[in-house]
């Protein structure tokens, strides 16, 4: 089963096909197995390289194990730099989405491995505690301490971002600032222990490891911001809908556009500069059929989307993307889609896309909402079934009394219902809150869905 990334409604290789076969074939697969088998190496080698280094005279195995553990930290700091660059190579087979998860899981673990580098030195040798003390402590030992704090900071505000009160942009600086503070500080507290780095493969190992993140960030920072700011676009309009949500309507400014696949998303920034740390991953809604005019539906949710609504006509706009690693698990079968809320937006971009091209497979909309009122796109949805064999099912969590349809939450009755109408094998799309999306997965396995058929997105508020 795969997640989507944290967005308001939220392989790299774009294409206006709507129902693009399965990229999972051997050849996909080999790649994943590749880039798995490079980081794992990356990560292990410089653990390796110490382990197996000349031990100078009077140097315990802890001490050596000790720093092993932390060489094997700072290269997993350093891939952390790389794994959300949205660098081609590593999208392609995975997704970004897939990468931006693995990067927050990744991020925990450093945490464990760098306690673990932590505490073999102090069991080794107890009198290291002093070494805790900035006061007292060389200033090698004040920069690994320096390394940890910033490590600590780094994991709390991502974590806890709203406990903080944390804006998306105000965490985005934070987030950058920490990331390089504790890359800085580790690699000055490995040069002062200085021990390794007059080997010559570690200090080669060392120098790579920097180069690697300065890359990453440049990648990021940089290069794809130059490269979106030659192929701008442009607000052509702001339509208001149901539930609290607009949709802004571009058009491509001096290039056809980038063609992408229904169900994917795209990070927009707003003015002149692509540059900005003010961006927000949102998914498309229009029809791939018309990449040169893309739409993204947003919901009022955060500071940022709440001013969506009142967006001039002009006002210059800049997409990274497309991104997302979702493809039909069955490139010929139906389509059952569960959406909650603005969810509703990558599964508009699906159906619109298909009834586009007069595809006659069956698709069943399971859509989630307060109220009646909030329904979003639902005088679309009623036209879109006589252009698809669609049928929806509206499942409303605050009904008026006379309300005759589905009340409450996702029911497994509801699934059955649905299954009824589709053909095994079939594709799911889920896209929601996260208790949303966590429920309906449980609820398909109990009906007997298979998890490789289904894919999920979470969306938080931007």
């Amino acid at each position: 089963m795969i997640e989507g990334p944290a967005g308001t409604a939220v392989l790299d290789r774009p294409q206006s096909d709507p129902a693009p076969a399965a990229d999972v074939g051997g050849s996909q697969k080999t790649v994943r197995r590749l880039w798995a088998c490079v980081y794992v190496a990356l990560v292990l080698a410089p653990f390796a390289l110490v382990l197996v280094a000349p031990r100078p005279p009077g140097r315990s195995f802890g001490v050596e194990l000790g720093a092993a553990l932390g060489f094997a930290a700072l290269a997993v700091l350093v891939l952390q730099v790389v794994l959300p660059s949205r660098a081609r190579p590593f999208t392609a087979p995975f997704g970004v989405d897939v990468l931006l998860r693995f990067h927050r899981y990744v991020g925990m673990a450093s945490i464990w491995l760098v306690l673990a580098h932590l505490v073999v030195l102090l069991i080794d040798d107890p009198a290291k505690w002093a070494l805790l003390n900035p006061m007292v402590a060389p200033w090698r030992a004040r920069a690994g301490v320096s390394a940890l704090v910033c490590l600590f900071l780094l994991g709390g505000t991502s974590m806890w971002r709203r406990w903080f009160k944390l804006s998306y942009e105000t965490w985005r600086w934070v987030h950058i600032v920490l990331g390089a503070g504790l890359i800085g500080f580790s690699f000055a507290h490995m040069v002062g222990v200085n021990h390794y780095l007059s080997l010559g493969a570690i200090w080669v190992a060392s120098v790579a490891m920097l180069g690697i993140a300065g890359w990453g960030l440049s990648h990021l920072r940089l290069a794809r911001p130059h490269g979106a700011s030659r192929q701008p676009y442009v607000v052509t309009g702001v339509r208001r809908e149901r539930g609290e949500a607009h949709t802004v309507k571009l058009r491509a400014v001096g290039h056809g556009g980038h063609h992408f696949r229904p169900g994917q998303f795209a990070w927009i920034k707003l003015g002149e500069t692509p540059f900005s740390l003010r961006e927000h991953p949102f998914s498309y809604s229009s029809s791939a059929a018309s990449p040169e005019c893309p739409e993204f539906t947003i919901k009022a949710l955060g500071n940022f989307t709440e001013g969506v609504g009142r967006l001039d006509l002009g006002t210059r706009i800049h997409v990274d993307g497309p991104h997302g690693s979702f493809s039909p698990a069955h490139p010929e079968g139906d389509y059952l889609l569960i959406a909650g809320g603005v969810g509703i937006t990558p599964m508009m971009s699906i159906l619109r896309s298909f009834a586009d091209t007069g595809d006659r497979r069956r698709f069943c909309l399971v859509y989630a909402s307060r109220e009646w009122e909030d329904v979003t796109f639902r005088e679309e949805l009623d036209g879109l079934k006589s252009r698809l064999p669609l049928t929806v099912h509206h499942i409303l969590s605050r009904p008026h009394p006379a309300w005759p349809g589905h009340r409450g939450r996702l029911s497994e009755a509801v699934l059955r219902q649905c299954l009824q109408q589709l053909t095994a094998p079939f594709n799911v799309f889920v896209c929601g809150s996260p208790r949303m999306v966590e429920d309906a997965a449980c609820r398909l396995r109990k009906v007997g869905v298979p998890d490789p058929w289904v894919h999920t997105e979470k969306f938080a508020g931007a």
